[in-house]
């Protein structure tokens, strides 16, 4: 179905604009929103062409689309520039704005507001100003997962009945289960565990220096064992940190820093424990790495921060443990010493994902909360009256 052609009987006239989402995962949310009868234009600066309608990610350029197009239902990551634009929307043109938020916005602040002069300023004012301007405007802000949901309603109380959840889905299929490749020169053997990581702010940077501590923990009784730490970056600030950081150690020889890799499946199937760790106050919400590592049958052990409690069942697709690391080693240890739970914990992790993180669920959620949107009638006063009523979607 393309994205001119009529919605399914009683969906009304869907006319969905998605701007600015990652490209492989708004498409696969467009396909399953026009499966259900709803058209869907993608609007961006990177992607396949002739997917997306190309649009420069910068403030003039997306306002002019936004206030010149005429779709019905308007949906943005949770980011400064885009949702200003979409909340601006709404606020002349009363056109709903949907905006999706996949981390604690406000543990980014220090780390957003060093290119900034008067930084403190920027940090501590600008920044909580302009979210509180945007949490206000938008008609939902849609978490992807409940810890994040919950944060933000503590933050934003006024606005705490705007806020619910919807779990990302992922590409399943693409991390099941397989045989071990050569990957970034490892001999193609399981290399004991493994961490797949995104250093772009403090708190998650500071979740690896946990994991290489643990390693030095784990190595007195299982000596022979491996780390292997697949890490995302942004810039090179925090790598060097951790690089340094690690090379201080005696046991820096244990542990390969692989940065940017692609084929993530691949070294998943190298693996035989998935570790992670984030800070509390990181800006983490539902970290993907621990969906695919479900995905590809690996058992995780990860720390109770953020949403990873909402993605590990603890003690049955792994360990949810303290964020210390003594704890973490305590438990990679019995799993190494432990194939057949090893496997057990793998299955059901994988059985968990598929259930609950989805992409035909999540595009039925999706679906229904645009329905509602669209099914609401907005008075001569601007206030909402929605005849499907409000609250979580999931």
């Amino acid at each position: 179905m393309n994205r001119f052609s009529k919605a399914r009987p009683g969906s009304g006239y869907a006319d969905v604009a998605i701007f600015f989402g990652r490209p492989g995962r708004s498409a696969i949310l467009a396909q399953q929103l026009r499966s259900r009868g709803f058209q869907v234009t993608l609007y961006s600066n990177q992607g396949r062409p002739g997917a997306y309608v190309p649009l420069r990610n910068s403030f003039v350029p997306i306002l002019i689309r936004v206030l010149t197009s005429k779709h019905q239902v308007y949906w943005t990551p949770l980011s400064f520039i885009p949702s200003i634009c979409l909340c601006l929307n709404r606020m002349l043109r009363r056109r709903p704005c949907v905006l999706n938020a996949t981390g604690l916005k406000s543990a980014t602040y220090q780390d957003r507001s060093k290119k900034w002069p008067f930084r403190r300023t920027v940090e501590g004012w600008l920044y909580p100003s302009l979210m509180n301007w945007i949490i206000g405007r938008a008609d939902r802000i849609v978490c992807n997962s409940r810890y994040l949901q919950k944060r933000l309603e503590s933050e934003f109380r006024k606005n705490a009945r705007k806020i619910s959840t919807i779990y990302n889905g992922i590409e399943f299929e693409r991390f099941s289960p397989g045989p071990p490749a050569s990957i970034g020169g490892i001999a193609a053997r399981p290399p004991t565990l493994v961490a797949v990581m995104t250093w772009n702010y403090k708190g998650k940077a500071d979740g690896a220096k946990l994991l290489i501590d643990s390693m030095g923990l784990i190595l007195r009784t299982v000596p022979e064992s491996r780390l292997i730490i697949a890490a995302k970056t942004m810039h090179d600030g925090y790598a060097q940190q951790i690089e340094a950081y690690l090379a201080a150690t005696e046991w820096h020889h244990a542990i390969t820093i692989l940065y940017n890799q692609k084929n993530i499946p691949d070294l998943l199937a190298n693996s035989d424990v998935f570790v992670y760790a984030t800070a509390a106050e990181s800006n983490d919400s539902l970290p993907r790495a621990l969906l695919e590592a479900h995905a590809a049958g690996l058992p995780i052990i990860t720390t109770a921060t953020s949403g990873c409690p909402e993605i590990v069942e603890d003690a049955v697709t792994g360990f949810v443990i303290p964020y210390a690391a003594p704890s973490i080693a305590q438990r990679v240890i019995e799993l190494l010493a432990d194939p057949v739970r090893r496997q057990e914990m793998g299955r059901l992790g994988r059985e968990r994902v598929g259930a609950l993180f989805n992409w035909n669920r999540m595009g039925q959620e999706y679906a229904n909360l645009f329905s509602a949107l669209l099914a609401t009638k907005h008075t001569a006063a601007g206030k909402i009256v929605t005849r499907a009523g409000q609250g979580n979607f999931l």
